[in-house]
């Protein structure tokens, strides 16, 4: 068996849990007393993954470094045409935007999103260390009216999860595309999974032009380059690790569990993208290191516990390490029950973390696993 790090594309579902708890307080019988207020305290965490090559340090032989596109679409609401119509064919179809640029002019090159319309891709991996996003743009002609969109990234794909690259446009027209580059020095994020795009042109702008074609944005494709890591030849026997970080961000100290889960994938030819198949997830486990002192699994929710309890932001001398703990996973392909029809698919393994308030006996009354 070989100790070493899975370094393939991660899914973290966040889940945080409260549980209430009464709050004993004593007012005094007093006309003169003012307003009596309460905050409540807040539960709440982050988690992701923590990127570690075999020598600790990032980099090893399952790195790739170079340049990816997007694999499949997560969302498409397309805005209507300048006339109020809906995007025409074949112009709304979104997995145009996917894979490398096209040249040419062709309407199957790209995707219109409409005015006001939103697109979301994602990356086959998560892209570590990015260093630039590129957004290329379809424009036929260089006396064209202004298109602009709103480019975010995120890690997570959730909702309220995007951080803000900037705004793309078709000024910089190469032939019949323009590129609009981004840089990441002031993003903040662990790595890069999904791109999120909502065109921003002004409608009048295009007063007098043909109708049939004025709809917004005309995503041709998008690529970022980074690197992304990944267990390559992944064998029966092998024992994996993956280390992921959590933080407490709420103010309240918390007790934190996690539970990790896996499906497996195969590579559709015809789609090119993976998808789930229905092979058995029981040939694989995941278990603690030998030497773990702080975590415990319980064999009644097949959770991992972690011990003590993590502090919150209240207080002047609880600093951001104080409230963050690393779980350290071995992810083991079983021998015997492995067989060949296992071979060439992707295990893809999700992380769901949860946190309780650690005060009051909320973990007891939640049905938690208590130590």
């Amino acid at each position: 068996m070989r100790n070493k790090i899975i370094m393939n594309v991660l899914v973290l579902i966040l889940s945080v849990a409260m549980i209430a708890a009464a709050t004993m307080a004593w007012f005094t019988h007093n006309d003169e007393a003012g307003n009596a207020i309460f905050t409540a305290g807040t539960v709440s965490i982050k988690a992701g993954r923590k990127v570690v090559a075999d020598e600790g340090e990032p980099g090893s032989s399952d790195t790739v470094d170079g340049t990816f596109y997007p694999v499949r679409v997560v969302e498409y609401s397309p805005g209507p045409r300048i006339d109020g119509k809906p995007v025409k064919e074949p112009r709304n179809n979104p997995e145009n935007a996917l894979g490398a640029p096209e040249s040419g002019q062709d309407e199957n090159n790209f995707c219109s999103l409409g005015f006001g319309g939103t697109i979301i891709l994602e990356f086959d991996h998560g892209l570590y260390a990015p260093t630039l996003a590129v957004v290329v743009e379809d424009t036929w002609g260089g006396k064209y009216p202004l298109e602009e969109a709103h480019v975010w990234v995120s890690d997570t794909g959730l909702d309220d999860d995007w951080d803000y690259v900037g705004k793309a446009d078709n000024k910089n027209l190469v032939q019949n595309q323009t590129y609009s580059g981004f840089t990441f020095e002031f993003v903040d994020i662990r790595y890069i999974k999904y791109v999120k795009i909502t065109d921003c042109s002004n409608k009048d702008d295009f007063v007098g032009y043909d109708p049939k074609t004025v709809d917004g944005f005309d995503l041709n494709a998008v690529y970022i380059n980074g690197h992304t890591q990944e267990e390559d030849n992944w064998n029966p026997g092998d024992e994996n690790e993956r280390v992921y970080t959590i933080t407490n961000t709420g103010t309240k100290a918390i007790r934190l569990r996690g539970k990790l889960t896996g499906k497996w994938y195969e590579y559709d030819e015809e789609t090119k993208s993976w998808k789930m198949c229905y092979l058995s997830p029981d040939v694989v486990s995941f278990k603690l290191r030998d030497d773990e002192t702080e975590w415990v699994k319980s064999g009644d929710d097949d959770c991992f516990y972690y011990i003590p309890s993590i502090p919150g932001t209240y207080g002047d001398d609880v600093t951001e390490e104080d409230r963050t703990v690393e779980l350290i996973i071995k992810v083991c392909l079983d021998g015997p029950d492995t067989g060949n029809e296992y071979q060439g698919k992707r295990f893809i393994v999700a992380a769901t973390f949860a946190a309780i308030q650690a005060s009051n006996g909320a973990q007891e009354e939640s049905g938690w696993y208590v130590t």
